[in-house]
């Protein structure tokens, strides 16, 4: 998950002014989603870097509340199942029947 973040926020980094760009280099994945989640950008959308720092906050925020949740969700069901149950069919018709019931 952190991958995709990181992908939703390279456009924006590698297209974003040079002041932001800058900042940013040489941060490794977590600390990118951090440090922008944490930014408190101000200005007005109508400025390209205000707008882009904005944009970046959100994507970040973003990531970390689907993390967190992904996160509460593992811990609820213990361990994320590889498949259905064994013994489970979707179609009732091919389900596994008892012998002499046909």
């Amino acid at each position: 998950m952190l991958g995709a973040a990181v992908t939703g926020t390279a456009p924006l980094t590698v297209t974003a002014p040079s002041m932001v760009r800058d900042k940013l280099r040489g941060l490794s994945a977590r600390e990118l989603v951090d440090a922008l989640a944490r930014s408190r950008p101000t200005g007005e959308l109508d400025d390209p870097t205000c707008a882009v720092k904005m944009a970046l906050r959100q994507l970040a925020r973003r990531y970390q509340r689907l993390d967190k949740e992904i996160k509460d969700a593992e811990k609820r069901s213990g361990r994320w199942s590889p498949g259905p149950p064994r013994g489970w069919s979707p179609c009732p018709a091919s389900a596994p029947r008892p012998p002499n019931s046909y």
